[in-house]
């Protein structure tokens, strides 16, 4: 739209060039003759008026310049179509600099899109690494407190023990303070109380096994066990009985805890 105003200049000047052709070709032949009289001298109207009007100094004026009033027009005409054709060359010029800033906006834009698409990319990557290695260290706890529990049990049978810490014998608390030592290297303290106050809170409907039960609240806490699934925990009982695997409906705890070790 910028050049259309140049195009119209253009247009409105090839017109006049062609209008003002055509009016000089239909007189050429009267203009001719005209040329043809003053060169043999004969006159058309009375002499006084026609001397007068076509005298020598007004004739030599037309030789001095060298033209004729049709090589006049043509050169006119023909310096219109010359600065037609440099208009359309403007013109020209402006499209293809209109043509270059387009490509480079639509090169632009492609470059912002396919930047997005690459931060997309990399963030899906990014957000995938960071699952892949929850899942691994996730998978990894799991083992460590299957194999924790694994301790536990390994030693079902094994008589209660009051004090008892060692596979000769057990009480409650120190069945998870030898099996908390040999998995994950950790001193527990010695008594089910002080062991209720280690890792985090959690309800029984999110247990995981190697959740550490208890019975009794605060400082009354007298019991611990360790949850091995299915409903079910492993313990030291009392005396007269043995290290045994127990179901939750049948002694249930009071709370749990999660041991972050």
């Amino acid at each position: 739209m910028r050049y259309s105003n140049r195009r119209h200049v253009s247009l409105r000047c090839l017109g006049a060039a062609a209008v003002l052709s055509g009016a000089l070709l239909m007189i050429q032949p009267a203009v001719a003759h005209a040329d043809d009289a003053l060169v043999s001298g004969d006159s058309l109207v009375p002499d006084g008026q026609t001397r007068t009007i076509l005298a020598p100094e007004n004739h030599s004026v037309v030789e001095e310049e060298g033209r004729s009033p049709v090589q006049t027009a043509a050169e006119t005409t023909k310096n219109f179509a010359d600065a037609i054709s440099h208009f359309e060359a403007v013109e020209g010029v402006g499209v293809s600099i209109e043509n270059i800033a387009a490509e480079q906006e639509r090169q632009k834009i492609k470059e912002i899109e396919l930047a997005r698409v690459e931060a997309g990319v990399k963030a899906a990557e990014e957000e995938r690494a960071r699952i892949a290695e929850e899942e691994r260290l996730a998978a990894e706890a799991a083992q460590v407190r299957q194999a924790f529990v694994d301790a536990a049990l390994d030693q079902v049978g094994t008589p209660y023990v009051s004090g008892g810490a060692a596979p000769g014998g057990f009480d409650c608390s120190g069945l998870v303070k030898y099996c908390v030592a040999q998995v994950y290297g950790y001193e527990m303290p010695r008594t089910a109380a002080a062991q209720s106050g280690e890792g985090e809170s959690v309800s029984f409907g999110d247990l995981q096994t190697g959740d550490l039960l208890f019975w009794g609240s605060g400082s009354g806490v007298y019991h611990v066990a360790i949850y091995v699934g299915n409903g079910q925990y492993v313990h030291a009982p009392r005396p007269g009985q043995s290290v045994k695997v127990q179901t939750l409906e049948s002694y249930t705890p009071t709370f749990a805890k999660r041991l972050n070790l």
